[in-house]
């Protein structure tokens, strides 16, 4: 229970309206003007990284690129907790790429650093950063860094983006990976991120899986009902988290109402 809490009961409830704070860090930002801009906030429980651009997200479970096979072997030795650690490029004012980094360190000669960020005024710059985004790479790179803030609650603002359709493909889709995560996390009652328990049933399930899988390749009409009803009522919440992804990758509206049952509480 107490991950559940974690994610939908703890910390500062994010919504899509502008905050003062987050406003104050966004003309910092836009101050520098021209050149590279560095801020960091809290991580996540569970959250680690190598300062590169490989985050582990738990278990064996990475965001970016693994710079080698023994990086992936031997992943506990060299992931830092925390703290995330954004790099934004700024040209005439205006934040061109947002980079997310867990852990590590930035000596760049040109580097503009505003120092470490409450989490609440880091998520909301990013979250706003987003819904306002003209490129799709900026957006999907501020919602990462939102989502890895520690003790903030960031659904309600990425159903939000999710029903946006006017914004990015690639923000609109990292808006609802994220979300079927979070709804992942909630039937299995477990954290966002973190270690997860092994599956004593792997063999079985793989099949049920791969049948998941099938269903997720079905024409929309046919596959995304079928996949609710496992999102909804399978005894089995690893499977039930399988049929959640394979709902995030379909963009249908319906599955983004599910999401939002679950995060809520009304459909868990």
């Amino acid at each position: 229970m107490r991950s559940i809490a974690i994610l939908i009961a703890t910390g500062a409830v994010l919504t899509s309206a502008p905050f003062v704070r987050a406003q104050s860090l966004a003309q910092r930002i836009a101050a520098v003007h021209d050149g590279h801009v560095e801020l960091r906030f809290a991580s996540r429980d569970g959250v680690c990284g190598n300062g590169r651009g490989s985050i582990g997200t738990g278990g064996h479970n990475f965001i970016g690129e693994v710079s080698s096979s023994s990086d992936s072997r031997n992943w506990r030795d060299w992931c830092e907790p925390g703290p995330v650690r954004t790099v934004l490029t700024v040209h005439d004012g205006t934040v061109e790429r947002v980079r997310v980094f867990v852990g590590g360190s930035d000596s760049s000669a040109d580097l503009h650093e505003l120092g470490v960020v409450s989490t609440a005024e880091g998520a909301n710059y990013f979250l706003d950063l987003a819904r306002r985004g003209d490129r799709g790479q900026v957006g999907d790179q501020a919602i990462l860094a939102a989502v890895l803030a520690d003790s903030v609650t960031p659904w309600p603002a990425l159903l939000a983006i999710a029903r946006d359709n006017s914004l990015p493909r690639a923000t609109h889709a990292s808006a609802v990976f994220w979300l079927s995560q979070a709804a992942a996390a909630v039937v299995n009652k477990r954290a966002l991120f973190g270690d997860r328990d092994s599956d004593t049933n792997a063999d079985r399930d793989d099949v049920r899986a791969q049948a998941i899988f099938a269903l997720s390749q079905q024409p929309h009409d046919e596959g995304v009902p079928a996949l609710m009803r496992v999102a909804r009522t399978n005894r089995n919440p690893e499977l039930r988290s399988k049929a959640l992804f394979w709902l995030g990758q379909s963009g249908d509206p319906r599955a983004i109402d599910l999401f939002a049952g679950i995060l809520e509480g009304k459909n868990p």
